[in-house]
């Protein structure tokens, strides 16, 4: 007759058990609430962070916007080597007008992160309105130096819409083309300019190359001249 072998349940150590136990509380516990009670284990670490502008409404536009913005944080070590990167400061401008702002500085951090401070707490942002115009299109020659004449004859096209923030747009005069007769492309490259010819940042172009049609009158010489008769005054 064949015995059956009874099984035996194998002995368990209680006190390591609930030393683990133990140990995985204590880490959930740290992981489930924003602000633990003790700060063991916390550090503060500062980074610089750029500042974004939202909400911004349409037909506006951020023409002076705000400097990056230093931050203290706050929490375990490990927490801050990986989600320092995860920080997000921002100004909102919704529902605001054109205009010049002083603007709270706001921080978006993962719950396990504090944010001590911001430096500044505030900062400064310009909105203007955007606009459009057309102006003239006008030709300069460049690159010429054997003392010919170049006559712009025509330029197609003759004007172009412009666009940008209001105060650029209101200080463009026209847009130049500039035009090497001796490449052998003739179309021009153009840019918005003031009255002076300066070229104007952040404004843009309808068109970015025109076609110029130019002619060469190039000046007579002393060599092949026709002489007249000799001055026999003398």
């Amino acid at each position: 007759m064949v015995r059956r072998r009874r099984w035996r349940r194998p002995e368990i150590d209680h006190l390591s058990l609930r030393l683990l136990a133990l140990f995985l509380a204590i880490v959930l516990w740290f992981l489930a609430t924003d602000r633990p009670q003790t700060r063991l284990g916390l550090e503060q670490r500062t980074i610089s962070v750029e500042t974004q502008v939202v909400g911004v409404g349409d037909h506006l536009v951020v023409t002076h916007g705000p400097q990056d913005v230093s931050l203290t944080l706050e929490g375990s070590r490990l927490v801050l080597s990986f989600q320092a990167a995860d920080i997000r400061a921002y100004v909102d401008a919704a529902g605001l007008a054109a205009g010049r702002y002083r603007l709270p500085v706001k921080v978006d951090a993962p719950s396990s992160l504090n944010v001590r401070s911001i430096s500044p707490a505030e900062v400064d942002v310009v909105l203007e309105e955007q606009a459009t115009k057309r102006v003239p299109v006008r030709a300069a020659v460049v690159g010429l130096s054997d003392g010919s004449v170049v006559r712009i004859v025509d330029v197609e096209p003759a004007e172009m819409a412009v666009y940008g923030v209001e105060s650029a747009v209101a200080r463009t005069a026209f847009v130049l083309a500039q035009v090497n007769p001796a490449a052998p492309e003739k179309r021009a490259r153009v840019v918005p300019v003031d009255q002076d010819g300066v070229t104007i940042a952040g404004v843009a172009t309808e068109y970015d190359w025109v076609d110029v049609t130019f002619r060469i009158e190039r000046q007579p010489s002393d060599e092949g001249r026709e002489l007249g008769p000799p001055d026999e005054s003398n």
